[in-house]
């Protein structure tokens, strides 16, 4: 079986620092900030809250850009995270970066911490110019572990200007920590690996880490892109987000069953947000 995620309209994203990252990295320099609503204080996130929930959303990513200790400012809004969530009832997903009090997420309601991991130090320090160790994810992971429901990990394959530097160790990271999730990307507009460098990271993720392991939004384009998911129904992977019609077509000829569902691909089977959780027993149950 293979979940085929749709993360839009389920799901709301919000930048609580608008268009402004400290690293504006060269794979993304701010853009995909753009495409999230700016909610760069507390009454504007309040407002984002209220209006995810007006437009039928499911959940909120709170996410933005990082600054040089490769965190996200999200300590300001804990309150806020609190308020909305009891105000509308959304799931809440944070892309914090290496924040410390992970604690404190858990008191604010959050339901899912999201990290983007790294393994190799020359990556984050020349590539990324940020200040901070590599092992620091491993610690946030366990952290996460202990005080939020679910915890997510992303690995942007080749996000050091298309060279693989790191990806084998952050797996070994993820699967060290027992993260609940973790979701494979290649670039999109930057330079990317060949598609034989991202199976080998996608293959060796299969074999090391036994959580939900799922292809994420961000994905390389053009036939790269029709290649990589295949191979991701072959080694098994549980989901695919926004996979293409043909995708679903080659898993269905090789027998394996295809179930759509509405929301984030790092939400497992059994922690998917309630009224996504029924829409998708309908399907399990043949109805």
């Amino acid at each position: 079986m293979v979940f085929s995620y749709r993360p839009k309209p389920s799901v709301y994203s919000v930048s609580i620092t608008g268009h402004r990252c400290e690293l504006c990295c060269r794979h993304c320099q701010g853009k995909y900030l753009t495409g999230m609503e700016a909610a760069e204080n507390p009454e504007r996130l309040l407002e984002a809250f209220l209006k995810a929930k007006a437009k039928g959303a499911k959940s909120i990513l709170i996410s933005g850009g990082f600054d040089k200790r490769g965190r996200l400012p999200v300590m300001d809004f804990l309150s806020t995270i609190r308020k909305g969530k009891n105000r509308t009832g959304l799931v809440v997903e944070v892309h914090s970066g290496l924040i410390k009090e992970v604690d404190k997420l858990m008191d604010s309601g959050v339901d899912a911490l999201l990290l983007d991991v790294i393994g190799d130090q020359e990556t984050i320090e020349e590539y990324l110019g940020g200040g901070w160790s590599a092992g620091e994810y491993l610690d946030v992971l366990r952290e996460g572990k202990r005080f939020v429901p679910l915890v997510a990990a992303h690995i942007l394959v080749g996000v050091n200007e298309g060279k693989i530097k790191g990806e084998f160790e952050a797996v070994d990271m993820v699967a060290e920590a027992k993260a609940d999730a973790l979701s494979i990307l290649t670039p999109m507009d930057a330079k990317s690996p060949e598609v034989g460098e991202i199976v080998e990271v996608m293959d060796y993720a299969r074999e090391r880490f036994k959580g939900h392991l799922t292809l994420g939004c961000m994905r390389a384009k053009g036939k790269n892109r029709q290649e990589i998911e295949r191979f991701a129904v072959d080694l098994g992977f549980d989901g695919i987000a926004n996979p293409l019609k043909r995708t679903l077509t080659y898993a269905q000829s090789a027998g394996v069953k295809v179930v759509e569902v509405e929301g984030c691909c790092v939400f497992t089977p059994d922690r998917i947000p309630k009224s996504t959780r029924d829409c998708l027993d309908a399907h399990l149950e043949g109805r």
